[in-house]
């Protein structure tokens, strides 16, 4: 085992055993203030912080951006709540739900009401509460981000705190402003190398400013927020988000080793990761092998990829196929596109269908457990793979591995009677998302790091960051979205070049299948440059769970009320029928909408019914907690529920 690993899951298993203590309420004070006398106390007890951050073990709808545009869950009567107006009570009752939690809250304010009785310096006694604060800070993002209010606690609360147990929530602006004081004092007092390797440090305090000050700036001026300022917060995270593009210029020249390396340390551009250990790590990759993986990528998502010279589809030399509707098999889709599709989504392959039982051994060449077919097109993104991951420590190959060391015969896998006897790494819709797949772990919790704090993400909040501010040009395209696109082997940004007719269907929301009777509302008021910069946004941080939370902040709920689109085939291939899959597999057929062409994209749901509510750009707060606390003010939209 990993030492660091080992070392870790110690400390995180000594601190699980004091939940007792960290709940029992009051606290023996003599015990608190004993404590928290000395440095190592100090550090010993914030450890346990670090786990709050989710990393792989996110809801996974939530990771794979299956509540959005990018995607969908391919169950049956799975379609998305957002969009179908399938948010229950039941999902917002208990006390505490949706996030509404003050447990982590009241942890940190137990180490920040006992530091200054310490007998550490003043500059020790700041670096804990720096720590402390940035915490803190990301606990009230996630309030003013789903709620948009809460409970301010400054203090260790007791039964007798009445007026703020059952008190009024204080206002978006003020919370906002909290949060953003809390952290420019840890960017300005947390020590500059932290606690050591993979610590908070200063640069990790701009990253979620950077992240925060985007949020909130454009939460506020899309969404029309009285009395506040978004060129405050958008400044906030232009200035946090510079400091680390002039400190870290270079990013690491491999996309998919950021997502499926067992050790992120010393990774450029990498600022703070995850660690999971055998054994006790995350289940990415037994669901994604296995036969419960619902999470599924939509042709608008695979659409939004450019091309080699850095065009869309649309308007690109370089795409093979048709460039109306973007209705082309998988092959020719997928041809001659910015790398990070291929990284993200499987490429289309096909192996020797009369091999059924191949198993393949770690470390050897994939191909010599398999044969080809006599068509030289189903293995060419064979050779692809082998091509761009080569040298690489976390390689992605074809064919696709299977949980059980078996060898799946060909993408797109359908569900079903198309699934050729194999059951695992299927897909209902065709597109099989693979970003975190690493083909040499076949256990059941994989023990790859997983990034928190990322340069791709901050070069992306510095490029919208500085558009909404005024300050976009070449030179900020230069040093952010081209460092992305080089390493995704596309062609530059250029500013200049970006007209409004630079992407056709900008005017219609996103990307729509032809044939669709719900083609998306216009969205030509959007800025061309923009526009580009949320679609380098999109496919940077694809499937990381940031896209719901994108959607909101720039009130483009709208988007969700799409429908959404599988693979596009051709009928031919499967016996001419108007569906794929199997009626008798959970009841669900995949009906193929045709296009007069012998061929049409595999669809699930239809058009979202009613579509995207306004309710949903904040979430409910929990029945009981508003029982249990009238003072409570429930999120506009649900109080009628």
């Amino acid at each position: 085992m990993n030492m660091k690993k080992y070392i870790l899951f110690l400390l995180m298993g000594c601190l699980s055993c004091n939940d007792s203590f960290l709940d029992r309420k009051p606290l023996d004070q003599p015990i608190e203030k004993t404590f928290f006398k000395s440095y190592e106390n100090c550090r010993t007890y914030a450890w346990q912080f670090y786990a709050w951050f989710p990393g792989y073990n996110k809801d996974k709808n939530e990771l794979y951006d299956i509540y959005t545009d990018n995607g969908f869950h391919g169950a049956n009567n799975n379609e998305n709540k957002y969009g179908w107006d399938k948010v229950t009570k039941g999902s917002y009752t208990s006390t505490g739900s949706n996030g509404w939690k003050y447990e982590n809250i009241r942890t940190i304010q137990y180490m920040l009401d006992n530091i200054d009785d310490s007998k550490m310096t003043e500059t020790e006694k700041n670096h804990w509460k720096g720590v402390c604060y940035f915490f803190k800070a990301n606990e009230y993002f996630s309030f003013l981000s789903r709620f948009g209010k809460a409970i301010w606690v400054d203090k260790v609360l007791t039964d007798a705190d009445e007026d703020i147990l059952y008190g009024p929530t204080i206002s978006r602006v003020e919370l906002a402003g909290k949060i953003l004081e809390m952290l420019e004092f840890a960017r300005d007092n947390v020590k500059k190398d932290g606690d050591g390797k993979n610590t908070v440090t200063p640069d990790v305090v701009n990253a979620l400013i950077s992240r925060f000050g985007l949020f909130e700036g454009t939460w506020e001026k899309y969404h029309n927020v009285e009395g506040g300022d978004p060129v405050k917060y958008l400044q906030a995270s232009f200035d946090a988000s510079s400091a680390l593009v002039t400190k870290y210029p270079m990013i690491h020249s491999n996309y998919n080793e950021l997502f499926n390396s067992y050790d992120l340390s010393g990774v450029q551009g990498v600022l703070l990761y995850k660690i999971y250990i055998p054994t006790k790590g995350h289940d990415l990759m037994r669901v994604m092998r296995s036969s419960e993986s619902w999470q599924e990528a939509s042709s608008d998502m695979v659409q939004s990829y450019l091309c080699r010279d850095g065009k869309p589809i649309w308007t690109s030399s370089e795409y093979e196929g048709n460039r109306q509707t973007g209705n082309d098999i998988m092959n020719v889709e997928f041809r001659n596109r910015d790398h990070r599709l291929y990284y993200s989504i499987c490429p289309p392959f096909r192996v020797n269908t009369e091999i059924s039982t191949k198993k393949w051994n770690a470390g050897k060449d994939v191909e010599e457990f398999c044969e080809r077919t006599e068509n030289a097109i189903d293995g060419e993104y064979i050779d692809l793979m082998k091509e761009i991951t080569s040298g690489s420590s976390i390689q992605k190959f074809l064919p696709v591995i299977q949980w059980n060391d078996e060898i799946v015969r060909e993408i797109p896998h359908f569900r079903g009677r198309y699934q050729m006897g194999q059951g695992y790494n299927t897909s209902n819709g065709g597109y099989y998302i693979w970003k975190y797949y690493t083909p040499d772990n076949q256990q059941v919790y994989s023990d790859t790091d997983a990034p928190v704090f990322r340069m791709g993400e901050v070069l992306v909040n510095h490029a919208e960051a500085a558009w909404e501010l005024g300050r976009f040009d070449q030179s900020v395209a230069d040093e952010t979205i081209n460092k992305l696109r080089e390493r995704a082997h596309i062609a530059s940004m250029k500013v200049a070049g970006i007209t409004s007719d630079f992407d056709p269907k900008r005017d219609k929301g996103g990307y729509v299948c032809s044939g669709d009777p719900v083609s998306g509302p216009n969205d030509y008021e959007v800025d061309p440059v923009l526009w580009e910069i949320r679609r380098e946004r999109r496919v940077e941080l694809y499937a990381e769970g940031f896209r719901f939370d994108d959607l909101r902040r720039w009130a483009k709920g709208h988007y969700i009320s799409k429908t959404q689109y599988g693979v596009y085939v051709k009928k031919a291939d499967y016996e001419n029928e108007r569906y794929v899959g199997d009626p008798d597999v959970n009841n669900f057929n995949l009906k193929i909408v045709d296009d007069g062409k012998g061929g049409g994209r595999v669809c699930l749901f239809g058009a979202p019914t009613p579509g995207w509510l306004n309710k949903y750009y904040l979430y409910p707060v929990p029945i009981n907690d508003l029982v249990l606390n009238t003072n409570l003010v429930q999120s506009p939209g649900y109080e009628v529920d």
